[in-house]
């Protein structure tokens, strides 16, 4: 039945759409992964938490790609996702580390390293420039 469930939210859902617009110093250029298909050899890549406007408001890492994973950390938005792009599993990409630098509302702060790995869906990660 949970899959079932899952299923006709996923087929019912509206499309993710890319989120742009600046938040102090950052401004969010769309969705990262509209541009992978354009970038030969693709690996190690940065991306933005963002579209986290939701009543959770924060996106989060799972220990295996899809939603019926554990969740082993939660970012909110404008957090830094360090990525292999090379390793996708449809709408889910693998994560290997991830830092702040910029607060939820793109104020400079210290930078400061978020230890992680596992895989989040690629609808909450924007390309950015910092």
């Amino acid at each position: 039945m949970r899959y079932v469930l899952t299923l006709i939210a996923l087929l019912t859902a509206p499309p993710v759409m890319a989120e742009r617009g600046d938040y102090g110093y950052v401004t969010l250029n769309g969705l990262a992964r509209d541009i992978w298909p354009q970038v030969p050899n693709l690996g190690a890549w940065r991306a933005m938490v963002c579209n986290v406007n939701g009543p959770d408001g924060f996106l989060s890492v799972r220990s295996g790609p899809g939603t019926d994973f554990k969740v082993v950390r939660s970012f909110n938005r404008l957090a830094v996702i360090e990525l292999d792009a090379s390793e996708r599993r449809g709408r889910w990409v693998r994560v290997t580390g991830a830092f702040r630098h910029m607060t939820p509302e793109g104020r400079p702060t210290s930078q400061r390293n978020l230890p992680v790995q596992g895989w989040v869906h690629n609808g909450y990660l924007c390309a950015f420039i910092a």
